[in-house]
Parts: structure tokens; sequence; C-alpha cells
């Protein structure tokens, strides 16, 4: 009986210390590309609770900015831990005029794997973003001066 004592306290206690070193959550894994090659960073507030960040694109070998982003926001952070917002992904919204995408994009935290929302990507972001995404319509695109302008005449 004192045998099955001394072994089973030391057990006992070492069962339930054990469960605590798994508390601790991996990092969200990245979504598929090319989601997980696209972030939010720079992140400024203005007034009126509008935030705008910088989409980018690429890896940390070398990243590009695709341009603004704004939202009307009270939960996006600034850049206080230089950890930016992950995209996790996008899908297109309505259109005013058709010629010009507008999407909606997904965003997370990264390091904590926490749901930031969604922030609209529109305008000229929204024409780099669609090139990315394979868009047909966009990358076949090429200005051309209208030829019923009469602003040279």
């Amino acid at each position: 009986m004192e045998i099955l004592k001394a072994l089973f306290w030391p057990l006992a206690i070492a069962i339930p210390l054990a469960a605590c070193g798994q508390l601790e959550q991996p990092p969200r894994p990245l979504p598929p590309a090319p989601y997980a090659y696209l972030s939010l960073a720079a992140c400024k507030h203005y007034p009126a609770n509008i935030v705008e960040c910088q989409l980018e694109y690429g890896t940390q070998f070398g990243r590009h900015r695709l341009g603004p982003v704004q939202q009307v926001s009270r939960d996006l952070k600034t850049d206080l831990d230089r950890s930016p917002y992950q995209v996790s992904s996008c899908w297109p919204a309505s259109r005013i005029q058709r010629e010009l995408p507008n999407f909606t994009c997904r965003i997370y935290r990264p390091y904590s794997g926490a749901d930031s929302g969604s922030v609209l990507v529109k305008g000229g972001t929204a024409v780099k973003l669609a090139r990315i995404l394979g868009d047909r319509e966009q990358i076949s695109y090429r200005w051309k001066p209208d030829q019923w302008s009469r602003v040279r005449d």
C-alpha cells in the first residue's frame, strides 16, 4: 500500500501540471495563396473613428504596397507592436461602376489568431488586388483615350 501511495501522489500532481503547458495555442495557420501574401500594415487613426491602413503584397523578403484601405472602426489598432493584420479571404462586393472592382476582405491578427472583422477595398487599390486575385477583366484592361472626347478640339 505504501508503494501505491508513493507512486500515486507524484502522478496526481504531475498530470494536472503537464496540462498547464498546453494552454498556449499555436499561431493561426496562414491562409492559402494569394491571401497568405496579403496584409494590412502602417495603420493610422484619424478623427471620427476612421482608420487607414496600407494593403501590402509579398513575403518578408520583399513587399510592395498596393494602396490605402480606409475603414470606420474603433477595433483596428495602430501598429504599436509592428505586427500587421493578415488577410484571410476576399470576395467581390457590389459595384456602382461595373468597370471598377470592390472587394470585402476578412482580416485577423496572425499571432493571436483573433478575428478583426473586415475591410472594404476600393478604387485603385481594388484594381491592383483584382489583378493579384486573377480577375481576367482587370488583367487584360488597357487604358485607351476616349475616341469621342472633345477635350483636344
